[in-house]
């Protein structure tokens, strides 16, 4: 075999060596991630919703409601045995006052719901990044091995074009002067 021969049949063995095009292994994930994203809602409360917050109404208000009863039941207590306006006014009072815990129960709640919100999301901030990363490493690294391929491709057929001219050359050489 002559060298112009080698150096062809080299380059073609070597060209057929080429990387596949590149697939992200990543993109199906990161696009899964957005999408869960963009189809968060605006965060936004709603008690009556809350299985929690019902139970929570629900304890306050038998609680007020025996606070209420036991305030006129000792304002009648004092007056002897006859309800009164004071009565009344005791009762709505303690009322009120068992009633306060439920709102301060329902801020917690509230707050709650709120950090589990921000949580996901950032959650989902993270694995997005991180997704991001990834790709943008598996994405280098295949640069670099496809650069490092057409290199040496170069090299092939830098050797093979080399050869090709002196094979040209030595034709002229060999040629009859007319």
């Amino acid at each position: 075999m002559s060298r112009l021969s080698n150096a062809r049949t080299e380059l073609e063995n070597y060209e057929k060596t080429r990387p596949a095009d590149y697939v992200s292994q990543y993109q199906p994930k990161i696009k899964d991630v957005m999408g869960q994203l963009d189809g968060m809602k605006e965060f936004d409360y709603d008690p009556d919703a809350d299985t929690a917050y019902q139970q929570y109404k629900s304890q306050y208000t038998r609680s007020a409601k025996l606070a209420n009863q036991n305030a006129q039941a000792n304002a009648a207590a004092q007056t002897g045995g006859y309800g009164s306006s004071y009565g009344t006014q005791a009762g709505q009072s303690a009322y009120q006052n068992a009633m306060a815990g439920l709102s301060s129960a329902t801020n917690s709640l509230y707050s709650q719901a709120l950090n589990q919100y921000t949580q996901k999301k950032s959650d989902l901030q993270n694995q997005l990044s991180g997704y991001q990363q990834a790709e943008a490493q598996d994405y280098e690294k295949y640069q670099t091995n496809y650069q490092n391929w057409e290199n040496q491709r170069n090299y092939y057929q830098s050797a093979y074009n080399q050869a090709a001219s002196e094979s040209q050359a030595k034709k002229s050489r060999c040629r009859p002067m007319t």
